[in-house]
């Protein structure tokens, strides 16, 4: 039983161990939300619980569940964030996901909440804001998600009878989609967490998620304020193209735009790091930042100065010359971190600068494209009209000399 043991613990990549401890730490939660005549259970882990009536809540994609975001809690309740996973149940309409998704906000009793989508998360938290105008919501984060679920038709091979599908078949499906070459290290981690993950979910969900995703729906008009909009876009290739990504900036034109170099279809997982900093800087940008709150009650006060001449007294002064020097150290060590934080703002302010001038460009291009395309179309029917009317006069020529001759 031993060596079985030791074979599993090796076959087992870093994220599932590191997941072993989070879940020993963090418990699930589960709560029954009625919603349009349907029931639908949400599961759900919370860092810290609900010692803070502000969240940031992580919602996942088709294949995943509230698992996939344990990185995100760990790194950020060490800073003071409260961060929520959320698992959504099946549902069959969007109108039953959004009365749903409202009433699980609810229940969490937040005041300020800020969401992380990612992939067809992504696509329902815009699909939350077009049709709900929720005052609770502060601001987006949305990371490999899209506009349009016409890319995903081509996982309904079936005819519309997804529902009749096996589980095993499912599941195959779900995993097709990751990428079948070689890739990073890192990357491979994540991708060995998530066929875990694939492999443990119901069919309820499987059969809901690709029904919904594989289904042709846009997002229409979003009455929400881009500059509280952050778009993490990872620059190597994933299952969703970067033609399709990008495409997500035509809803929020004034948004702020983060590249992550390695991340592939699940950087969260990837590559936690890069994408937590990027949260975290979305978040301060906000006004959130529990740090600062932090430093701020655990600065030593000032004491009086003593006016005796005793010893004591001199050592009183002594460490207040020695604290003062350090608070002057964390002053400056602080005011040097911010300068570095405007720089990298500044940075990043370029940068989205001048991926909005490529969005225009090749927006550009294809206006020009559908220009070329519609004259093309219009010379064609001269053509046949041109070719028509030489037709018709041929044939009224040979009836005019058919009546000559009959004559």
């Amino acid at each position: 039983m031993s060596n079985q043991k030791k074979k599993k613990e090796e076959e087992q990549s870093k994220i599932s161990k590191m997941f072993e401890t989070f879940v020993g730490e963090v418990a699930l939660n589960t709560i029954s939300i009625h919603a349009d005549n349907e029931e639908g259970v949400w599961q759900y882990y919370d860092s810290l619980g609900g010692s803070n009536d502000e969240a940031l809540l992580c919602l996942h994609g088709v294949p995943g569940s509230c698992d996939v975001f344990f990185q995100q809690l760990l790194a950020l309740s060490s800073r003071g964030y409260r961060v929520i996973s959320a698992q959504y149940p099946p549902f069959w309409s969007y109108r039953t996901f959004c009365q749903s998704f409202k009433e699980f906000l609810s229940s969490l009793e937040l005041e300020k909440i800020h969401l992380f989508g990612l992939g067809y998360g992504g696509f329902l938290i815009m699909k939350y804001l077009e049709k709900e105008n929720d005052k609770r919501i502060k601001s987006v984060v949305l990371c490999n998600t899209f506009i349009s679920t016409l890319f995903f038709s081509r996982l309904n091979t079936c005819g519309g009878m997804i529902t009749w599908a096996p589980e095993f078949w499912l599941k195959r499906k779900l995993l097709k989609t990751f990428p079948q070459k070689e890739v990073l290290v890192t990357i491979a981690e994540g991708l060995d967490f998530m066929v875990e993950v694939v492999e443990k979910m119901k069919y309820d969900d499987l059969a809901s998620r690709l029904t919904m995703i594989s289904t042709e729906t846009i997002i229409d008009k979003i009455d929400f304020d881009p500059q509280f909009v952050t778009i993490i876009d990872p620059s190597d290739k994933g299952y969703v193209p970067r033609k399709v990504r990008k495409k997500v900036v035509t809803k929020f034109p004034d948004c702020k735009y983060a590249q992550v170099k390695i991340g592939g279809d699940f950087p969260q997982l990837s590559n936690p790091q890069e994408v937590n900093m990027h949260l975290i800087i979305h978040l301060r940008n906000t006004g959130w930042d529990p740090d600062q709150e932090t430093r701020l009650n655990q600065k030593i006060p000032k004491s009086l100065p003593s006016k005796s001449k005793s010893k004591k007294s001199k050592k009183k002064k002594k460490k207040k010359k020695e604290t003062e020097k350090e608070e002057k150290k964390e002053n400056e060590n602080e005011k040097e971190k911010e300068k570095e934080k405007e720089k990298e703002k500044e940075k990043e302010k370029e940068k989205e600068k001048k991926k909005k001038k490529e969005t225009e460009k090749e927006e550009k291009k294809e206006k020009e494209m559908q220009k070329e395309e519609k004259d093309e179309k219009k010379e064609n029917e001269k053509e046949k009209e041109n070719e028509n009317k030489k037709k018709e006069e041929f044939v009224d020529q040979t009836l005019e000399v058919n009546k000559v001759k009959d004559n």
